[in-house]
């Protein structure tokens, strides 16, 4: 048994996964910016920079920007507007606060970082318009390290380029998948539509077998009913006619089924040649014994023709005499083939009681339908209607491109 290849690990990890990862990353950066700031708040050294000392209050209001810049990065994936706001406003109350202190450079790294992955993640898993939208909010909050001392507003292009990369990958990024995704669903469409196609193939295919075989055999079934006391020989040949046609009938419906079994060994029924013009024959004797009796006519130059066209034409031929059986209510019928150099035509006639084709189509639901649809395949034309002065003729006409 093929097996489904297993996808990649990034394939596997579900939501859930993504938001733990985050949670992780904003946990350990944000515990490595915390320490940092501690770090320097007690052991303060301006290296003649001349930046002043930073207060207990500054600190604190770092700190807790630190945790809001965490939040945001671990709630990117399921609230990213609310991340996207809590970069925007733990930035400006950092610039606010302690934007002249060395502490606000410390926390510029997360900042950045943070900002860029909650930028990457709106322009790969959100629309164009709130991608953008993130993106402007980003740069906006990077034009706030003007209002800081000159090491925190000469960086400002650093996270500048830092967004719009983040925001040209993470749209990259949302395109492909917008692509696989409309790939798979194409996809999906074309199996649907062959699946579908295949199914009215079938259907068409066990309608044409049941149809003609069911006939004959109410056919004969009434004939020996009306005759099992008067002529029980007659109801013998009636009984042998019904147990021949069904066999046929369950050959073919054998080897229709066949494809719709998932695994198994084939039988040796569903491996049997699909019926050509050669087995004219036994449309022939079947319609002799439901008590039609066929004049078949072949002219012109017989040739093997492809093996779709040879059941197109046996199928139409076989349905038309299947309407003649149960609607024409005669006891004759003229089938003519003729081979043209190009062309195959095809035409079953009766001197019956000439019903018009859509009494044909209420009465069957499916024959004329089919009929169309399969001389429709190869380019031709299907002409079926009532003839002067009674009958009905039905004349298909069916390109061949000359196959020899």
């Amino acid at each position: 048994m093929n097996q489904e290849p297993r996808p990649p690990l990034t394939g596997r990890l579900r939501t859930a996964h993504w938001i733990a990862l985050d949670a992780a990353l904003a946990l350990v950066l944000g515990a490595v910016t915390w320490q940092r700031v501690l770090n320097y708040a007690a052991d303060y050294r301006p290296h003649g920079r001349e930046l002043p000392e930073p207060a207990t209050w500054q600190v604190a209001v770092v700190l807790v920007c630190v945790v809001a810049l965490g939040a945001a990065l671990a709630v990117r994936r399921v609230r990213t507007p609310l991340a996207v706001g809590l970069v925007l406003a733990a930035w400006a109350a950092i610039v606010a606060a302690a934007g002249e202190l060395m502490i606000a450079n410390i926390v510029g790294l997360q900042v950045v970082l943070t900002g860029a992955a909650v930028v990457f993640l709106a322009a790969a898993t959100r629309s164009t318009r709130d991608g953008l939208a993130a993106l402007c909010l980003a740069l906006a909050a990077t034009q706030l390290t003007w209002f800081g001392s000159y090491e925190l507003w000469h960086n400002w292009l650093v996270a500048a380029l830092a967004h719009l990369t983040a925001w040209a990958l993470g749209a990259a990024v949302g395109r492909h998948r917008a692509h696989d995704a409309a790939l798979r669903r194409h996809q999906a469409d074309a199996v649907r539509a062959e699946l579908t196609a295949e199914r009215i193939r079938l259907a068409r295919e066990l309608h044409d077998v049941i149809a003609h075989s069911m006939s004959v055999v109410n056919v004969q079934a009434g004939y020996g009913q009306f005759v099992i006391d008067s002529d029980p020989q007659g109801a013998k040949t009636a009984l042998a006619a019904i147990r021949s046609t069904s066999r046929d009938a369950l050959r073919e419906m054998r080897g229709l089924l066949g494809v719709l079994r998932d695994g198994g060994p084939p039988d040796t029924a569903s491996l049997l040649p699909a019926p050509t013009l050669a087995d004219l024959d036994r449309l022939v004797a079947g319609a002799a014994d439901a008590g039609v009796r066929v004049d078949l006519t072949i002219t012109g130059a017989r040739r093997e023709l492809s093996p779709a066209l040879e059941l197109t034409a046996y199928r139409i031929v076989q349905e038309a005499l299947t309407n003649v059986v149960k609607h024409a209510a005669t006891d004759t019928a003229r089938v003519r083939i003729e081979y043209r150099p190009d062309a195959l035509l095809l035409e079953v006639g009766d001197r019956g009681r000439g019903a018009q084709p859509a009494e044909v189509e209420a009465a069957d639901g499916h024959g004329l339908a089919g009929m169309r649809e399969r001389v429709g395949l190869y380019g031709g034309t299907l002409e079926a209607g009532p003839r002067t002065p009674r009958g009905f003729r039905v004349r298909a006409l069916l390109p061949t491109g000359g196959e020899r």
